[in-house]
């Protein structure tokens, strides 16, 4: 198959069967970049095309470009719930008939402040996209013997608080697309003693991460509520803060420990705060969910301030 066939077959998928790559001849080890989204495997890659293109209203390739085994195509998209229409160029390379990498260039910052205006709580999940993508960096960064070493969080290592944040995730993810979830995996203890990460733990966080996000994104699922969550029924807005909450402050937790750099999301951050700020109290730290709050100088950082609001120490 040439390479334009097998491209035609990519945008076909887009165009005909709601983002189902099913059919499409991706290489086992495809590298996908975006400005908001990113992976290392077709599976991941496909899952993620799944949901998106379950929101997609329309899609078709105005222009292509084709070099050898590389074709470059001007795609434009209208996608649930954003208004108007957005235009991006994408690359994608071809070897022994499979795409093997693909290159997605949009404006990231006129796509999420299209999904803030227009979706409200979806702005939540716009910045655990981003967070979690800060925690996948570091991630790919932690030294091997950094992985055992104790990350603050009941006494647990840092692969376990690792494993603990991917599986807390990937109980939500499936919550939100409709699975009954047994409520032992939503323990803290049975999500850090699960391995979810494997021998590439960055590349499958991105990949849970990103199935978590894409769920909660679905058009619906912010007011849609969710039951069998061991707190009570939860709206999916709910689930997106506390998926937030949960990435931005383990992954702190996990960098932290293992001496590697976490440049938190400002736009997170201020999310999280106003998340927290009455929502842990004196009854949270009871049941042991949060450390008791630390005293920090008014003027000291919001990340700083935050983390001592949950019982850190920055």
């Amino acid at each position: 198959m040439d390479t334009l066939a097998v491209v035609g077959k990519y945008y076909d998928a887009w165009i005909n069967h709601a983002g189902d790559m099913s059919g499409v001849p991706l290489d086992d080890g495809l590298v996908f970049t975006g400005p908001v989204a990113s992976f290392d495997s077709a599976d991941g890659f496909r899952a993620m095309a799944r949901q998106a293109g379950a929101a997609v209203r329309g899609f078709r390739v105005r222009r292509q470009f084709s070099d050898g085994d590389t074709v470059c195509s001007v795609i434009d998209w209208e996608m649930d719930p954003l208004p108007g229409t957005l235009t991006a160029a994408e690359v994608l390379q071809v070897r022994d008939g499979r795409i093997i990498r693909g290159e997605l260039v949009y404006d990231a910052e006129e796509l999420r402040g299209a999904m803030a205006a227009a979706a409200g709580d979806g702005e939540r999940v716009v910045l655990l996209r981003r967070s979690a993508e800060v925690v996948a960096t570091a991630l790919e960064q932690v030294p091997a013997g950094a992985w055992t070493a104790p990350s603050g969080c009941a006494a647990w290592t840092v692969r376990q608080a690792a494993g603990h944040l991917a599986g807390g995730l990937l109980a939500f993810a499936r919550l939100a697309e409709g699975e009954r979830v047994d409520a032992a995996e939503f323990d803290p203890q049975h999500q850090a003693g699960t391995d979810v990460l494997g021998d590439r733990p960055a590349a499958a966080f991105r990949e849970i991460a990103e199935r978590c996000a894409g769920a909660l994104a679905a058009p619906g699922t912010a007011e849609r509520e969710f039951t069998g969550f061991p707190g009570g029924p939860v709206r999916g807005a709910m689930i997106a803060g506390m998926c937030l909450v949960e990435t931005v402050v383990h992954g702190w937790d996990v960098a932290h420990a293992a001496g590697v750099p976490y440049p938190a999301d400002e736009e997170a951050v201020r999310a999280v705060w106003e998340f927290t700020r009455d929502g842990v109290g004196e009854e949270q730290r009871k049941l042991g969910r949060f450390g008791a709050q630390i005293l920090v100088s008014p003027t000291a950082p919001p990340f700083t301030t935050l983390l001592a609001h949950l019982g850190r120490q920055a």
